[in-house]
């Protein structure tokens, strides 16, 4: 592997998704690989960035939610939840998964109630937006949908 910086690894992805439009997994993943090798939590934030309700491949974006979710809960969320107001208007649909994601996990959902006490009403008008969606599409959900909701109307 060509040494290179963090930054050039994440604009090599970037490139990649913007020529072949999420078709190529293998190289996606191939990129996605040299990116988690810096171990590094400031990819979380570039790499949402990049999930599209539009990609031509389901598991090429299942390969970037995969790379931010592989970091601590505490920080992988602490820095997704902050992405949540743009992923709400640019990947709606992912952002839901993303979240959803969270809220399955009995340790994560523990975690994003106990952070958004400390984020800015974009961030909390995004969660409650998303809430909506989730509780729209599964109501079966609202065991785990309802703590947060009220975390976040609460603040």
């Amino acid at each position: 592997m060509t040494t290179h910086t963090l930054e050039q690894a994440i604009n090599n992805l970037t490139k990649e998704i913007q020529m072949n439009h999420f078709s190529n997994v293998k190289d996606i993943d191939n990129k996605l690989a040299e990116i988690m090798a810096f171990n590094n939590y400031l990819v979380i934030r570039p790499l949402a960035r990049l999930l599209e309700d539009n990609a031509q491949n389901d598991e090429a974006i299942f390969s970037i939610i995969h790379s931010i979710e592989s970091f601590d809960d505490d920080v992988y969320i602490h820095e997704i939840i902050n992405e949540f107001p743009y992923l709400v208007s640019k990947s709606p649909y992912w952002t839901t998964i993303l979240l959803i994601r969270i809220l399955n996990s009995d340790i994560a959902r523990k975690c994003i109630i106990e952070k958004v006490s400390l984020t800015t009403p974009a961030i909390k008008n995004s969660i409650l937006f998303l809430l909506q969606r989730i509780n729209e599409e599964k109501p079966k959900c609202s065991e785990k949908i309802i703590p947060l909701m009220r975390a976040v109307n609460t603040i």
